[in-house]
């Protein structure tokens, strides 16, 4: 998996023809009292085939045996969550919670994954997954479909928002245009997309099927907003249909012709210039005021050095690299264009190009990059 500032580039899970060999294969334990199927045979086909996938997922190699390869698309998000379970010091046995059918075909398989740190028990994940009839055995998905199936759907241009709550139509069809205007800047055919707008971050993985996550309780590692199934999905979990500042980077990702080129700071400079930042949406304005004070507090402030310290650097709690990339971004794209932008945000996921390209698009470099956001903040 590739991380690019505060979202995560995902790539692609393997999938292989042929079931992998391993030395040792993972047996899941039954909870006192839980059974997989009341049908003696379904219950030993559906547990002879999820230890075959919970193996399959810990060694981060999913076959056609195990995972229908559309399902493996459609749901990246899911099959990553669950991609090297069970594969850390410490992991312990995966346990069924329960099981049930309700057509006597399907099933929802309800599994824990634990472990032991430091002496004590550790819940990493429950998990949810759908089992469906395949030959012999069963194949393993999200139960996301059945999970949405209560959602309504709202369509304003190319977007269908869907949602179980209320929408906000005057922010979606906001967002429709704002989507239709990225496609043109880009030179990208305005596409389908389905934009699923869940409520909290609690509703957004219980519907993909993670009951419990102890690692994503407050967050995603890609903030609140992804895309999945190859950029024909965009989830959030802010309820906002009109979350650009997360979408900007997954269209990107999905639109330029290199996405490991992609420079991760000066991305999310570019979705702030478009969408504000992250969860508070602050303007670029906003920003400045921000680092005028800064500079007011602290004189000594070298804005070089506070964008190299990348992470290490915030003001406001806002990371300096990213805001800072926001503020030269908005001066390119009013000298030269969103073509400039994307030149920019491509140099590199070190972005070890950066700077030779930022003095050939504005005559900013090293020397006088300090002084050259000195300006655009007081602007």
């Amino acid at each position: 998996m590739i991380v690019l500032a505060g979202f995560l580039l995902l790539a692609p899970v393997p999938i292989q023809g042929d079931a992998v060999s391993a030395p040792d294969h993972v047996v899941a334990r039954m909870n006192p009292g839980a059974s997989l199927s009341e049908d003696a045979a379904v219950a030993e086909a559906l547990g002879r085939s999820l230890d075959a996938f919970l193996t399959e997922a810990r060694d981060r190699a999913f076959t056609e045996r195990c995972v229908d390869p559309a399902s493996l698309l459609r749901t990246e998000f899911f099959f990553q969550g669950l991609s090297g379970l069970g594969s850390h010091e410490g992991s312990e046995p995966p346990t069924v919670l329960k099981s049930y059918t309700t057509d006597g075909s399907t099933y929802f398989v309800t599994v824990a994954f634990t472990a032991v740190r430091e002496e004590a028990p550790f819940l990493s994940k429950i998990v949810e997954l759908r089992a469906t009839p395949k030959d012999e055995g069963f194949r393993f998905d999200s139960p996301f479909t059945e999970r949405t199936a209560d959602f309504r759907a709202t369509n304003f241009g190319t977007v269908t928002f869907h949602h179980r709550n209320a929408l906000d139509d005057p922010a979606a069809r906001e967002f429709a245009d704002f989507k239709e205007e990225l496609c043109r800047l880009a030179g990208a055919e305005n596409e389908e997309l389905d934009y699923y707008v869940f409520q909290s971050l609690d509703e957004l993985l219980k519907c993909y099927g993670f009951v419990y996550d102890a690692h994503r309780c407050n967050f995603l590692f890609r903030d609140l907003g992804f895309s999945d199934d190859g950029g024909r999905v965009f989830a959030t979990g802010t309820g906002n249909p009109h979350y650009a500042f997360e979408y900007v980077g997954e269209f990107l990702k999905h639109h330029v012709a290199d996405p490991d080129e992609l420079y991760g700071p000066f991305v999310v400079g570019i979705s702030t210039c478009y969408g504000g930042y992250g969860l508070s949406g602050e303007s670029v304005d906003e920003l400045k005021g921000q680092f005028r004070k800064k500079l007011f507090d602290d004189p000594e402030t070298d804005f070089l050095a506070e964008f190299k310290k990348g992470r290490k650097s915030s003001v406001q709690r806002h990371f300096s690299h990213f805001v800072l990339s926001a503020f030269l971004c908005e001066e390119i794209l009013a000298k030269h264009g969103f073509e400039a932008a994307l030149r920019l945000a491509s140099t590199g996921q070190d972005g070890a190009r950066f700077f030779e390209e930022l003095n050939t698009i504005l005559g900013i470099n090293e020397t006088n990059f300090h002084a050259t956001i000195r300006l655009l903040i007081e602007a």
